[in-house]
């Protein structure tokens, strides 16, 4: 026996739901918490940068707003940019301020410099001012190591690196005087912003595995739900048994999906249903069919046996079981060919064939019948050839047994006519007889194996069925029309195909 290794071995389907959709959304929420981490980490960096030049901006306009009142001279720059930047954070206002610059020292209150750093470097590289923050010599070295603008005297944004942290550093130009630009840097640590978003991202992270789990819970519900539908299913199907296959499923669902499978289990029943009682009805027929010859030869055996009896009578009896015999063959034979055409289709050979000359040759085999019985025989075809796509041999065998069943049931001086015509893509074979027709409660059962009408002379009652399913194997069908006393007509439907 064959060893199944530990993940071949069957898994709960409703488990399997429940782990792919944890994990789909377990790949959902960290997509989406690296997305957020990355979109909201650049947009703290560009507005830390926006915020950079707001601020710069602001003091460059504080010390142009002074200068603008008090005049361009060294003195005033020097007051400006010492009350603005060195004196951040102390109140500035006093009794005896008055007018513009009472106004001025509020607008400089008012500014919040307290979490920059800010120094104003002179056109040569002199610090002229710097806030009280900037009260480390290797701090203000790696500001005025980074003193650059560009080409077009632009703001200029850097990062430096003091005691392991990054500081965000903008130079900004600011005109007075010479050809060359004073440089205001103001800088800001980012880190409060960063540690900020690596505190929700903290959260974030703490937080999936708490929604994973409530959805590997919640998914378990909803796929137990789902899966309800075929739970009943397999019940249903435990209780099928060959003796009873009357158990159906009710479509009651909302899923559109379920629906069909129960659809389709519904089908498959009453498939199985129909072949059970199909392959009972046929066994039983078959039984009694062969049963009748198989008496009739044993009878006849056991009589040759007991008695003796003279050479006219031995001759009969052996006549009679080869009849009975090649009855049974013919039956054998029909019920072989039956379960060729059911099963194995593709062992027959398709041709181009033109029906009307398989109705001519039919027609010729068959004279020899049609005289013996004074039959008057009429066949119509059209002067074009009617083409279709077949078996030769079996639509011959197709027009011979509906023509010998129209001969037997013929009285004796009737007429038998076979009509052939074409229309669009369809062909119509009409065969017809004048005899007793068939009652309207049989008409249904006319293709039926082994049925035999009220008269029935002869055979096994599987030559129409063997009709039937030969036309059906070639995408066709026969009807059937008939009245009593008035005679029968089947019409053979045949697809037709190009010349």
């Amino acid at each position: 026996m064959k060893k199944i290794l530990p993940w071949q071995k069957p898994k709960s389907l409703k488990f399997e739901i429940a782990v792919l959709y944890t994990t789909i959304l377990g790949i959902i929420l960290l997509g989406f918490s690296g997305v957020f981490y990355v979109i909201v980490s650049r947009t703290i960096y560009i507005e830390l940068d926006h915020e950079l030049q707001l601020k710069a901006q602001g003091i460059s306009q504080n010390i142009t707003s002074y200068l603008n009142v008090r005049g361009d001279k060294p003195d005033s720059l020097n007051f400006a940019v010492e009350k603005t930047i060195a004196h951040q954070g102390q109140l500035l206002r006093r009794w005896w301020y008055t007018g513009f610059e009472r106004d001025w020292f509020k607008r400089l209150d008012e500014q919040d410099l307290s979490h920059l750093y800010v120094c104003f470097i002179s056109p040569s590289g002199e610090v002229i001012a710097k806030s009280n923050n900037v009260d480390n010599e290797e701090l203000l070295e790696l500001f005025l190591g980074n003193l650059e603008l560009t080409k077009n005297q632009e703001p200029v944004f850097r990062y430096v690196i003091y005691q392991e942290k990054k500081i965000r550093v903008i130079n900004y130009p600011f005109f007075y005087g010479s050809e060359n630009p004073h440089i205001i840097q103001v800088a800001m640590s980012p880190r409060p912003l960063v540690s900020l978003l690596e505190e929700w991202m903290k959260s974030i992270f703490l937080s999936i595995p708490i929604m994973l789990l409530m959805t590997s819970f919640i998914g378990r519900i909803l796929a137990a739900r789902i899966l309800n539908p075929v739970k009943k299913i397999t019940h249903t199907a435990k209780d099928i048994t060959y003796k009873d296959l009357s158990a159906r499923l009710e479509s009651q669902y909302v899923h559109m999906e379920m629906n069909e499978l129960i659809h389709a289990f519904n089908d498959m029943i009453s498939r199985l249903e129909k072949s059970f009682h199909h392959i009972e009805e046929f066994s039983s027929h078959v039984a009694h069919e062969l049963k009748t010859p198989l008496t009739i030869i044993r009878g006849e055996a056991e009589i040759n046996l007991l008695q003796k009896r003279n050479v006219e009578d031995n001759e009969r009896a052996m006549r009679i079981i080869l009849e009975e015999a090649d009855q049974m063959l013919k039956i054998i034979d029909d019920l072989l060919l039956l379960a060729k055409l059911d099963y194995h289709p593709e062992v027959f050979n398709f041709e181009k064939i033109d029906i009307s000359k398989l109705l001519k040759e039919i027609s010729e085999n068959y004279q020899v019948l049609i005289l013996e019985r004074n039959i008057r025989f009429q066949l119509v075809t059209p002067s074009s050839p009617l083409w279709v796509r077949g078996d030769r041999i079996h639509l011959g065998r197709l027009f011979l047994n509906l023509l010998n069943n129209a001969i037997k049931f013929s009285y004796r001086g009737g007429a038998v006519e076979i009509e052939a015509k074409a229309e669009k893509n369809q062909i119509f074979v009409a065969v017809t007889d004048h005899g007793p027709g068939i009652s309207p409660e049989n008409l249904d059962k006319v293709f039926s194996r082994f049925f035999q009408g009220d008269h029935q002379k002869s055979g096994t009652g599987l030559g129409l069925n063997l009709a039937q399913s030969i036309a059906k194997l070639h995408q066709g069908e026969i009807h059937v029309q008939s009245q009593l006393n008035h005679g029968t007509t089947f019409t053979v439907i045949l697809p037709r195909i190009s010349s």
